[in-house]
């Protein structure tokens, strides 16, 4: 998905904080990790097991080379998360990239453009139209100093002030330069710059915050008013979390990486519907980025 709006913070792709609240409470509860307020719905039973297609993503490389990545199996089987090919170069200027699933990557630029491609596996090219600016004003450290994308065209945004604004990207698969809101939606103020923040398509969203894993989720601001569960409290799921990227596959899978050359780890919660405690997966080993990249960025609709 950063403790401070830097431009080189924005270039680590799995670098993501967040930390939004419909009221105070929510904020409070992000940023004093372990205060009231934290505790899991331990009596909630755990939803069904997620499932999981092929991921599918790209790692980016600081002397611009941009790779493939693939991974058949990734709840199941380890160090299963490989380079396919190199499909680009020329990619080492941008601030940020994320993976939007179905071969859709965006790229934000030093200048505060938003760029859409996709990259067609079966053809092994980019799509037409690929390259194309969806977007202007999100300037790295003066307009954003986070940015994260979940499944489904949406794109979260941690602004210099705190507030976490969401946008929906309903040309997604296009490249169409259409927004269900151009301004985008505030979800929520006081977010400190310091989180990492992984969202889910659908509300969920977990933050990395001072050692502490937390599960936030929102309704659907095209639905109507902004609501997040648990009465706006941030629920406390993980302890010991001090990794360098998170990145959220769907269905409570989490991908975190030890360091910015380091150890992908995947977990899989085993209740992102409602927050309730435990891990169905832990510590499985599927990746060791490579120590020149920016890290690594996978589709948020992998799993469900």
């Amino acid at each position: 998905m950063t403790r401070c709006p830097s431009l080189l913070q924005i270039r680590r792709p799995g670098r993501r904080r967040a930390g939004g609240d419909p009221g105070a409470r929510l904020r409070r509860a992000a940023i004093a990790a372990g205060t009231a307020g934290l505790v899991g719905l331990g009596g909630a039973p755990p939803a069904a097991a997620a499932a999981c297609s092929p991921a599918e993503g790209f790692t980016r490389m600081s002397g611009g080379a941009l790779y493939r990545l693939a991974d058949p199996a990734p709840l199941t089987t380890a160090n299963s998360l490989a380079e396919t090919g190199l499909v680009g170069s020329g990619w080492g200027p941008f601030a940020w990239t994320g993976a939007g699933g179905d071969g859709v990557l965006y790229g934000l630029t030093s200048t505060g453009s938003l760029l859409w491609y996709r990259y067609d596996g079966n053809r092994t090219t980019w799509a037409k139209g690929s390259g194309t600016v969806i977007g202007a004003g999100f300037n790295p450290g003066t307009k954003v100093v986070n940015i994260a994308v979940g499944a489904n065209g949406w794109i979260y945004t941690v602004r210099p002030d705190g507030r976490l604004v969401l946008y929906r990207h309903t040309g997604r698969l296009t490249g169409a330069a259409t927004w269900a809101d151009p301004a985008g939606t505030v979800l929520g103020t006081g977010w400190t710059g310091s989180e990492l923040i992984a969202p889910q398509g659908d509300g969920t969203i977990y933050a990395q915050v001072s050692g502490y894993l937390y599960w936030f989720r929102h309704s659907d601001p095209g639905s109507g008013p902004v609501a997040w569960s648990n009465a706006g409290q941030a629920v406390k799921i993980g302890n010991g979390w001090r990794f360098y990227d998170l990145l959220a596959l769907g269905g409570g899978v989490l991908l975190a990486t030890a360091s910015p050359s380091g150890q992908v780890t995947l977990y899989q919660h085993a209740d992102p519907g409602r927050g309730g405690q435990g891990w169905t997966v832990a510590g499985l080993k599927k990746y060791v980025a490579r120590s020149d990249s920016y890290g690594i960025t996978l589709s948020p609709a992998t799993c469900s």
